[in-house]
């Protein structure tokens, strides 16, 4: 019978490193949607949930079906260029509107025996899935962090204020990227526990493969769903003042909703030969040509919650044109990494425009990569696990 050979001093030391690495692991839940579905806070979820898995012992829930398609105004909730994909380590099994599939997904993180359960939270209607496993979690003794992208609907009124607000209190702590953010969940929910952390810049964006030439001397970029909240009026009207000058804007991005108005705007023959039109969804890799070409992103928002735009004009360098607004400003620093006007004026707007003319953007291209560097996944998810041994 062979008799084992004691262990080395450094075979033992290795050892003691892995065995402590096991003991201190967290186990953690994440509930969120992730690729392939399409827009920010997909893609924003599956990049913390690569973080947290490098980190964590992590159990991510995704969805099977996130909204039924007469609620979702635009063509599709999946991202065309990821058909047939999953992301690695994640379970995709709630269906909004079936109950079996969320007491399913609670029993699936429960088994893994987690410490901290992190839920998405983006609009009124995830509020009686997400109360339901908040609650779920919250009996068993387990913390729930709400990360609040949207605390109350752009478009809310009194009733999706209260569905908000009855899912919302079932959360122990709470996650925002805005001051303005924690103050409108503070007003829900008095008395919470809420932490501030700057939205990270999306680094897993693709590089641009080919240059797109130059139509201008300036190249603006609007990016996004078009929606009235983003104020694409405000900055059509801001095009109309400089039409005169050496300017192109790129609107890239879905057109939600009612938009008789800014077709109405853009009916003019001498300011339609300045900007070009893209109404769909908009690829990662078409992104990345759109914005390597542009000086500027601008942002000419009548509100915001926080926005996934700025992190990823950052991400490619790029300046931020952007409404002097809570929850902008927190993230354009006016002179470093962008500018800021008076919301909602055209005017304003297009006096800010008008500098670049004289003062290249590139001038600005250090304070963007200074202000980028200070937005990482990797503190973000170390904020959340701070959360968790703080009340813990």
């Amino acid at each position: 019978m062979r008799t084992a050979k004691p262990l080395s001093n450094e075979q033992k030391t290795s050892l003691s490193k892995l065995v402590n690495q096991t003991k201190t692991k967290s186990s953690i839940g994440l509930i969120g949607p992730v690729l392939p579905f399409r827009g920010g806070i997909a893609q924003h979820t599956t990049m913390l949930h690569r973080s947290l898995r490098s980190q964590t012992d992590l159990c991510t829930i995704s969805f099977k079906r996130q909204y039924p398609r007469y609620l979702y105004p635009g063509k599709s909730d999946r991202d065309p260029e990821y058909q047939g994909y999953t992301e690695a380590g994640v379970h995709y099994v709630i269906d909004s509107i079936n109950p079996f599939t969320w007491t399913k997904a609670c029993r699936i993180l429960l088994a893994r025996t987690p410490n901290l359960i992190i839920i998405v939270w983006c609009t009124f209607f995830g509020a009686p899935y997400l109360g339901f496993m908040a609650r779920y979690f919250r009996k068993r003794g387990i913390q729930v962090i709400f990360l609040c992208h949207n605390v109350k609907d752009h478009e809310a009124v009194f009733w999706k204020v209260g569905l908000s607000r009855m899912a919302l209190v079932k959360g122990s702590t709470f996650l925002v990227h805005t001051n303005s953010e924690k103050a409108r969940l503070c007003q829900l929910v008095p008395g919470a526990q809420v932490t501030v952390h700057s939205h990270p810049v999306y680094h897993q964006f693709p590089s641009a493969k080919k240059k797109m030439p130059h139509r201008a001397r300036l190249e603006l970029l609007f990016f996004g769903f078009v929606r009235h909240y983003k104020g694409l009026d405000i900055l059509l009207g801001a095009m109309r003042l400089l039409e005169k000058e050496d300017i192109f804007l790129t609107i890239a991005g879905e057109w939600w909703g009612e938009n008789a108005i800014l077709r109405e705007l853009m009916n003019n023959e001498r300011l339609m030969a300045k900007i070009e039109v893209i109404d769909r969804y908009v690829s990662e890799q078409e992104a990345a040509e759109y914005l390597y070409r542009a000086d500027l992103v601008v942002l000419p928002y009548r509100s915001a919650t926080g926005s996934g735009v700025i992190p990823l004009a950052y991400h490619y360098g790029k300046p931020v044109i952007a409404s002097r607004i809570s929850g902008i400003e927190e993230v354009v620093i006016d002179g470093v990494s962008g500018r800021l006007f008076e919301s909602e004026s055209p005017y304003a707007l297009a006096e800010v425009i008008r500098e670049f003319l004289n003062v290249p953007p590139e001038r600005m291209r250090e304070g963007v990569q200074k202000t980028a560097d200070k937005m990482t996944w990797e503190s973000l998810a170390t904020c959340i696990l701070n959360l968790q041994d703080n009340a813990g």
